[in-house]
């Protein structure tokens, strides 16, 4: 058990602050709002804001939360769904979007986290339901939903 105070999760909490405060002083520059809506600089103000918040939260508790045991996942876990992640990108432009997107999930939800087959396919075919949905119709943009859609 020890303090993590020098570690990695303290530098990229501060890295995190940083780049968050970076967003907050750049949108400064530009406009925040114009008549009824919002302008260029008000989406960075409010990401920048809860960046930085978010992070100097993180770094508060690691400087003054208990310590804890290095009880983390493995770095192969992260490996995994990076390169599903490169995987089903890489696979969108012939493939389409439903099947990398449902692959993609299936594969996270069976192989990575070792989830019953069942729940896995349901939650799945939800998610890849509601993506498309999402984008595909009530946002209109252009995705080949199917191989033959392109």
């Amino acid at each position: 058990m020890r303090h993590r105070v020098l570690t990695g999760d303290m530098i990229f909490a501060v890295g995190w602050a940083l780049l968050g405060l970076y967003w907050v002083i750049g949108s400064l520059q530009y406009p925040l709002w114009s008549g009824f809506a919002p302008d260029s600089g008000f989406l960075p103000l409010v990401y920048g804001a809860l960046l930085l918040a978010l992070s100097v939260a993180i770094a508060f508790s690691l400087l003054l939360g208990e310590p804890e045991d290095d009880e983390r996942e493995p770095l192969t876990k992260s490996l995994l769904v990076l390169g599903a992640l490169v995987a089903a990108v890489a696979s969108l432009g012939f493939i389409g979007f439903v099947l990398p997107i449902f692959g993609l999930m299936m594969f996270i939800y069976l192989y990575v986290e070792r989830l019953p087959l069942l729940r896995s396919t349901v939650v799945a075919a939800a998610v890849t339901a509601s993506l498309v949905l999402i984008f595909a119709h009530w946002l209109a943009v252009p995705l080949p939903l199917m191989p033959w859609d392109s």
